[in-house]
């Protein structure tokens, strides 16, 4: 799998100067968000095409927004660091759009692989691109949010969730 990966859509976004270097004007650039990289340990990077015609590597996610916000930081908009460095960004379209418990929409899945924990099934932590109200994207482990579908979810079938617990059985083929 590869080390950087194409995200299922492509996303107009502002890039706070500040990132871009130290001399720039306060103010944002305005950009076009298209991939994605990650090494262990660190905040997802994102790649960019800037309105200057550079493509921009190595912004980290709490640098671009669709607005001209940028008030929450890494910890807030990825609470977990990346796992590994094989990256694989996933478009779910039953998922795409959904409002989610974290003020914002779904708009994709990144996973990052290759790892002393992705391994198992207890800790393997798909995160969910989150299109927040903000204009900043987070991404969040699915025990960070749910979904709301007025169509499906059932407000009372909600109790269960205290008695989920995570898979740690790995199923092999007999």
């Amino acid at each position: 799998m590869p080390k950087h990966a194409s995200l299922p859509f492509h996303f107009y976004v502002n890039v706070n100067n500040a990132f871009l270097g130290p001399n720039m004007p306060e103010g944002v650039t305005k950009a076009i968000w298209h991939g994605i990289y990650c090494r262990e340990y660190q905040t997802m990077s994102c790649h960019v095409f800037l309105e200057s015609g550079a493509h921009w590597s190595g912004l980290p996610l709490h640098a671009i927004s669709t607005t001209e916000t940028f008030s929450l930081g890494p910890e807030k908009l990825m609470p977990w660091c990346g796992m590994g460095e094989e990256m694989e960004a996933v478009l779910m379209p039953f998922l795409e759009g959904l409002e989610t418990t974290a003020n914002g929409r779904h708009t994709g899945i990144i996973i990052d692989w290759n790892d002393g924990y992705s391994r198992y099934p207890a800790e393997h932590k798909p995160l969910s691109l989150i299109a927040l109200e903000s204009g900043q994207f987070a991404l969040l482990p699915n025990n960070y949010i749910t979904y709301k579908e007025k169509h499906f979810v059932n407000d009372a079938a909600k109790e269960n969730m205290k008695h989920y617990k995570r898979g740690e059985e790995v199923y092999w083929e007999k």
